[in-house]
């Protein structure tokens, strides 16, 4: 039976040219905060306080929280099942690059990088390789059997220097918890018992692990955080246009978030702070969409940056590392500038070589997770390509 919530869901509204090409601003300057990061671990021996790198994750979060809960509402206001369309668009989106990304890295650590990085651990070969690819590095099932104390020479931790691979993981499954209770909970879908409970048994544990620990504390909470607002933004129309509500907002967030870092230090994962950077982040979301238009290099420079965004995060630690290794002896700061430039470099290749056609991908996955997924006895009754609008095409999620 295809049922339907009691109420057929709204899409959410589209955003406008100016809030679209701020929201690529943030993915891009995050991606070269976590770039920042890197180099202070590899240069500086992490020597250097920068907080760079883990507010660059709490913004990904947050972004991530917010435009796949307006995804969400849109998938949601779709005839006929929606689950797989969605969980296919999600895959695509994560693994278009990622795969390759994962095998340029493997060549990379096995003919070009001599050095050992990440956890203790071993985390090359195949076994590393394979649980990588299937996006089980640091799951959250290995980390509570650590707390526990139980000896685990098998865990599987980020491919040697593909250490940023420890929040692809970790945003992967909170798709899929959120997705199965979105669209199995909320709007009544029917899923094949054979994929349901495996998809729960590895999902949820990350959604409810990464609630109050995990490498980022409480990333689960902060994605949420940034759904509440993706959910604010699409369901209080009104509300969002105010350009009071704006100045509010990022007065609020602002004045807290400097008596916040006064009192515990600027700690992104701590979650009110967090939440504070949320208030800050969309407040001048909300601001902007009073905007009618923003000047045109303006928005073609944020939707450059951004568009590789997702590709550098992935590449650009190993590229750093090669970097490293073959520049020994030269001036540091010629080795960071040509890593930085390098990175991005790569980073842009792999989007046009893979990144920029993960659409295409997610059309060729639907219809065959809609076989997959779907009870048998269940025509399958495929949406059209079109409906996520300005936000899939802003969001690196």
């Amino acid at each position: 039976m295809n049922a339907r919530a009691p109420s057929s869901p709204v899409a959410a509204p589209p955003i406008g040219a100016a809030a679209t090409a701020y929201l690529d601003a943030l993915r891009a300057i995050a991606a070269n905060l976590v770039i920042g990061s890197h180099i202070v671990l590899i240069h500086f021996d992490g020597k250097i306080r920068y907080p760079g790198g883990s507010l660059a994750v709490a913004v990904f979060f947050l972004l991530s929280g917010f435009l796949i809960t307006q995804s969400m509402l849109n998938w949601a206001a779709r005839p006929g099942p929606r689950l797989p369309g969605f969980l296919a668009d999600r895959v695509a989106r994560i693994m278009t690059p990622f795969v390759p990304a994962l095998l340029l890295i493997v060549l990379a650590n096995g003919w070009l990088i001599s050095s050992h990085w990440g956890a203790p651990e071993v985390n090359t070969g195949l076994r590393p390789f394979l649980g990588n690819l299937l996006q089980l590095q640091d799951h959250s099932i290995f980390q509570f059997l650590e707390m526990l104390r139980l000896d685990m020479p098998w865990r599987i931790r980020p491919y040697n220097t593909a250490e940023p691979f420890w929040t692809v993981s970790v945003e992967m499954w909170i798709y899929v918890a959120m997705g199965l209770f979105a669209f199995c909970v909320l709007c009544q879908e029917r899923l094949r018992r054979r994929y349901l409970w495996p998809l729960a048994a590895l999902s949820f544990p990350v959604l409810v692990w990464n609630a109050a620990a995990g490498g980022g504390k409480s990333l689960t909470l902060i994605w949420l955080v940034g759904a509440a607002a993706g959910w604010a933004f699409a369901r209080l129309p009104a509300y969002r246009r105010s350009g009071w509500l704006a100045v509010w907002l990022v007065a609020l967030g602002s004045v807290a978030l400097v008596g916040r870092a006064a009192k515990i230090g600027f700690d992104p994962y701590d979650l009110q702070t967090a939440a504070l950077i949320a208030l800050v982040m969309f407040g001048v979301l909300c601001h902007l969409l009073n905007a009618r238009s923003v000047p045109a290099p303006v928005e073609r420079a944020c939707r450059f940056f951004a568009s590789y965004s997702y590709s550098l995060y992935l590449i650009h630690n190993t590229v750093l590392i090669v970097v490293w290794e073959t520049t020994r002896g030269a001036p540091r700061w010629l080795a960071i500038v040509g890593g930085v430039l390098l990175s991005h470099l790569v980073a842009y290749g792999l989007y046009l070589a893979f990144e920029r056609h993960y659409r295409h991908v997610a059309l060729w996955l639907r219809p065959r997770f809609e076989q997959a997924l779907l009870p048998r006895s269940r025509p399958a009754r495929l949406p059209t390509a079109h409906g996520t609008v300005g936000l899939e095409a802003a969001s690196r999620f």
